[in-house]
């Protein structure tokens, strides 16, 4: 019996050869994809393994390009993404934590990758047509998936995503290319691709991103315009319902509730209040680093002493992508960004003032022309140039585009015969060996991270020494990781207590190598604030190894941890407490005070600060200061049980953190 997808590629009149490049080609591009949906910034072996394939794709490509002529393109596009991806390698050079930005290198710049291999994949028309279907496929599924949540799961339609706005944005990248693909075809695969449209539209309107909404408008406009002088009315008519039609169900799914979220969209008092907050503290922290940015990735790390108190994100994007990449590569890497996306609008504007271009070919353009469109809207309120599966279909995308306005103009092409220039086997020898440094990285990086979770299930069931043996190899698979130190130290620090009073030698020896790892994380990265953390619970919990200064070497990294993140509600407690035991309560409630203004997410540790605070207002005398943090303990408890949204919080504010 034929599998699915076997039938649904017979049904897109598809020939299904698996031997085939072009198919090889999709699959390796296909399963990147399917390992980035996984990774979602946090789970870095996802991100490994969709690296790891597209170096493996990289490998195939250039090993089918031997004997064949290489078209490199002359265009702005390709001169522009190149130069971006090159500044984000050069920024490597003076991040101040190498580590994260080296990752963030291939995330960000993972588009410019796979515009590459698109560009120089020899048979690019066969190789776009098997994966454009597959990356349907993949998104029709993710459709399927965040309605089975919503429907049935009674959760937030978000599919693998942390967030619904980057699921439905990732749809609609999908989505309007595919709706040119509808207006163009004809027979059964008109069908299927009508019936898809339903169901990713279905799945977008279901989300309620206004954000979304305003870029469907922008890029199903943009189609509209070009297809209305190419395509029938009634085809037109047909797919306006079809949109129509996904938003009525959709209302009607939840029962009246999206009408009443989209009619806030143009209400920047209710739909953007959030991000002003967030944009007005992060242009103040550009203008600190207006140059060459706080490094590549980093903003996170960077960020918390410019937060405002009210901000409820989560703290790691900026919300604006624009202004995101000027933190963090500078501006030259945003005005780089900003020229990408004018070669991008010229190459599109240039397609459509040539006589010569078909009709056929400025629908297509326009459905690929209106999804990145969509998504440059987009992510002036949102982060999708950080979600690697959203870079990935655009870089394939970029690609396609620049294909099509290369088709009337082949002198725009430098041609380029690797089997003139080299013998075969030491261009293949050579083609191995440049690709087999990342693909190794990918690898360690991927182990490293593997042995970091295997070592933390380990020492949660307080199995020390497997759980040591694990964080060594993590830290041998990738020694510049902070990460791997960091969590080998705490788990030394836990480890300490474990041994008896009588075995000295062994505590002193674990006190003194969690000392050392916490002085190696640090020097890799600075800013993560769990070095001091960890170091100030070490001295307070080990007095007879830190010496009589213990109190005031725990303290100042205590007082660390608060200068670099004020809203470390965790510390403040834990250094409140070890004031405390030394009769010190004023300065106890001074450092509980510092930290009660900041928004914090409804959680069992938020109300044990909430409590040790009103506890110490009412301790000396503060009575009404008591009563007012009771209230707003009792306020947070409510907001947790009833909730106007029915989807809850929004996604991506109470979410793990980033490596």
């Amino acid at each position: 019996m034929a599998s699915p997808i076997a039938l649904f590629l017979s049904y897109a009149r598809v020939p299904f050869v698996p031997t085939a490049y072009p198919v090889r080609f999709a699959l390796l591009l296909a399963g990147a994809l399917v390992a980035s949906l996984f990774f979602n910034g946090t789970y870095i072996e996802y991100f490994a393994v969709s690296l790891a394939l597209l170096c493996l794709l990289t490998l195939a490509v250039l090993w089918r390009a031997y004997g064949e002529e290489i078209y490199l393109p002359r265009s702005a596009l390709t001169l522009t993404l190149t130069l971006f991806w090159a500044w984000l390698a050069l920024g490597l050079l003076w991040s101040r934590v190498p580590y994260v930005s080296m990752v963030n290198f291939w995330w960000v710049g993972s588009f410019a990758f796979v515009f590459w291999l698109a560009m120089l994949t020899p048979e690019p028309e066969r190789s776009w047509r098997w994966s454009s279907r597959i990356v349907l496929l993949i998104g029709v599924s993710l459709a399927g998936m965040a309605l089975y949540q919503l429907l049935i799961l009674n959760s937030d339609p978000r599919s693998t995503f942390l967030s619904r706005n980057s699921h439905a944005a990732m749809l609609i990248l999908i989505a309007i290319p595919t709706s040119s693909y509808f207006l163009l075809s004809s027979g059964r695969w008109r069908h299927v691709t009508g019936v898809a449209l339903f169901v990713l539209f279905l799945a977008i309107a279901v989300t309620g991103s206004r954000g979304v909404l305003l870029s469907l408008f922008l890029g199903a406009g943009l189609l509209a315009a070009v297809a209305y002088r190419h395509v029938e009315r009634r085809r037109l008519a047909v797919w306006a319902a079809i949109i129509l039609g996904a938003y009525l169900a959709a209302n009607l799914l939840l029962q009246g509730w999206l009408a009443g979220r989209l009619s806030s969209v143009f209400d920047p008092t209710y739909a953007g209040h959030d991000r002003f907050l967030i944009w007005r503290q992060a242009l103040k922290m550009a203008l600190d680093f207006p140059w060459l940015g706080v490094g590549l990735g980093t903003f996170w790390l960077w960020w918390p002493p410019y937060r405002h108190p009210a901000d409820s994100s989560a703290g790691f994007y900026v919300h604006n992508d624009y202004l995101q990449i000027w933190i963090e590569t500078g501006l030259p890497g945003l005005l780089l960004l900003l020229a990408v996306e004018i070669a991008v609008v010229a190459l599109f504007i240039r397609m459509l003032r040539n006589r010569a271009t078909s009709g056929a070919v400025r629908v297509e353009a326009a459905g690929l022309f209106g999804g990145l469109a969509a998504i440059g809207f987009h992510t002036f309120f949102d982060f999708d140039l950080y979600i690697q599966p959203i870079l990935l279909i655009i870089g394939l995308m970029l690609a396609r585009l620049q294909f099509l306005g290369d088709g009337d103009r082949p002198v725009t092409s430098i041609a380029f015969a690797p089997a003139r220039r080299i013998g075969q086997r030491a261009y293949y020898a050579i083609t191995l060996l440049v690709l087999l440094l990342p693909l190794l990285y990918f690898i360690s990086l991927g182990l490293s991270a593997r042995f970091t979770v295997i070592g933390r299930e380990h020492a949660i069931q307080g199995r020390w020494v497997e759980a040591s043996r694990a964080l060594n190899r993590a830290w041998q698979f990738m020694p510049t990781s902070d990460l791997t130190l960091v969590t080998h130290a705490d788990m030394l620090r836990l480890a300490i207590p474990a041994l008896p009073a009588s075995a000295r030698v062994q505590r002193t020896t674990l006190y003194r190598e969690a000392l050392t790892m916490l002085s190696d994380a640090e020097r890799v990265n600075p800013v993560r604030v769990q070095v001091y953390y960890i170091r100030g619970m070490l001295y307070q919990q080990n007095p007879a190894l830190a010496g009589p200064s213990w109190p005031e070497l725990a303290a100042e990294s205590y007082r660390r941890v608060l200068r670099t993140d004020p809203r470390a509600f965790w510390a403040r407690m834990t250094y409140a407490q070890m004031l405390l035991g030394q009769n010190r309560v004023a300065e106890a409630r001074e450092v509980l005070e510092g930290g009660v203004s900041y928004w914090y997410s409804p959680e069992p540790n938020v109300f044990m600060y909430y409590q040790l605070t009103a506890q110490l207002r009412a301790r000396t005398g503060d009575l009404a200061g008591a009563q007012t943090l009771y209230k707003k303990m009792e306020q947070m408890q409510r907001s947790v049980l009833v909730r106007t949204d029915p989807f809850g919080p929004q996604p991506g504010q109470a979410r793990p953190g980033k490596p």
